[in-house]
């Protein structure tokens, strides 16, 4: 199988399974009790928080953790009496914004409108943006963004779920971001579990009540074996960054080999900077469906879309905010391989796509017009 769905989801690395396995048995005991065997499991969350901290460049105690970016980004927003974000954003930005809050739009390269940001920043008690876009890949001006922001007086989350663990991320640096939401399973660590940063001396009222764990911030008993997977799925990301960046010559030799075939492809984007292991494309005259239902007999896994509105119906409101058309969004796939993924599996990857690109046209004309897949359930 040729898996380049990683912004879905990676797959969970074996140092990381066995960092988690003695949480799940024989240091089972619930890190807030007070006897000793409890201390020694606190003693595992404190590290996996350190290890958070460091590769988005924070305080351990501006960390806590989460079930995950949704909950954190949720988290964070309830801070904002009103949301300005960003018409590309993730759906667990959008649904906050939508009773509350306005959309800035982008351009046609997915970035950010700078003029309309700053116009709009003044209406809003907080803004909120994706570092790096789910879908597309493209990474925005996260300097100027902030700059505007902080002109303005106005706090900023960054939904950084995408970025942290690919590109090098500071949030020191960055002195208007007050919240900023990560996940584990977008770094080869486990589902369900992720963190949210929070400033210090940054407002923060609880999204979830109780018992008060993580210094008051969010309570419900703490998924040990799932932190002390962030904490090591975090440390490997952050020495292996240079692995990562490297990952964006694989976008390079699957377009040429696209283009020595003679497939006119367009990248979705390009005019951006882009994380490295991300490619979203689209082969006029081809739906992506059909070709994911080519693709994937064949075991080659990619999506149409994000895997969080695969189930939808709707285009891409990512693809629509950057101006293309809904026929063109229905032609667009989304490729995202990882760090590990070597030149062979990108060479059998592109053998692989042409072949089904050159398939579904071999069967199109101008008298079929466009020609879909179908596979019976």
């Amino acid at each position: 199988m040729i898996y380049w769905d990683n912004n879905a989801t990676t797959p969970l690395l074996p140092q990381v399974a066995e960092a988690m396995q003695p949480f799940w048995t024989e240091q089972f005991f619930n890190p807030s009790a007070a006897y000793p065997q409890a201390k020694a499991v606190r003693r595992a969350v404190e590290r996996a928080r350190e290890q958070v901290a460091a590769l988005i460049g924070a305080d351990p105690a501006e960390v806590f953790f989460t079930s995950g970016g949704t909950e954190s980004t949720n988290t964070a927003l309830a801070q904002f009496s009103s949301v300005l974000a960003l018409a590309t954003d993730h759906p667990a930005t959008l649904r906050c914004v939508e009773s509350r809050g306005s959309l800035c739009p982008v351009q046609s390269s997915g970035e950010a409108d700078l003029h309309a940001w700053s116009e709009l920043l003044p209406r809003h008690g907080g803004a909120s943006f994706a570092l790096a876009n789910h879908e597309t890949g493209v990474i925005q001006p996260v300097a100027k963004l902030c700059a505007a922001a902080e002109q303005a007086g106005v706090r900023v989350h960054i939904d950084a779920v995408q970025a942290a663990g690919k590109i090098s991320l500071n949030l020191h640096e960055l002195p208007a971001v007050d919240y900023a939401s990560v996940s584990a399973h977008k770094l080869h660590g486990p589902k369900g579990v992720g963190a949210l940063f929070v400033r210090t001396g940054a407002p923060m009222r609880p999204l979830l009540l109780g018992g008060g764990q993580e210094d008051t911030r969010r309570s419900g008993t703490l998924n040990v074996p799932g932190i002390v997977g962030f904490g090591a799925a975090a440390e490997l990301a952050l020495q292996q960054m240079e692995q990562t960046a490297r990952a964006a010559r694989h976008r390079e030799i699957f377009l040429s080999a696209l283009q020595q075939a003679g497939i006119s492809a367009v990248q979705n984007g390009a005019g951006a900077p882009r994380l490295p292991h991300v490619l979203n494309l689209r082969v006029p005259g081809c739906t992506a469906e059909s070709l994911s239902l080519l693709l994937e007999p064949a075991g080659f896994i990619c999506a149409a879309g994000s895997a969080c509105t695969s189930a939808s119906p709707h285009p891409s409101h990512v693809l629509l905010a950057m101006g293309l058309s809904p026929t063109e969004t229905r032609e667009s796939l989304r490729l995202s391989w990882s760090r590990f993924t070597t030149d062979d599996e990108c060479a059998a990857a592109s053998e692989l796509f042409i072949a089904c690109v050159q398939k579904l046209q071999s069967v199109q004309s101008h008298l079929t017009g466009k020609v879909d897949v179908y596979i019976p359930k």
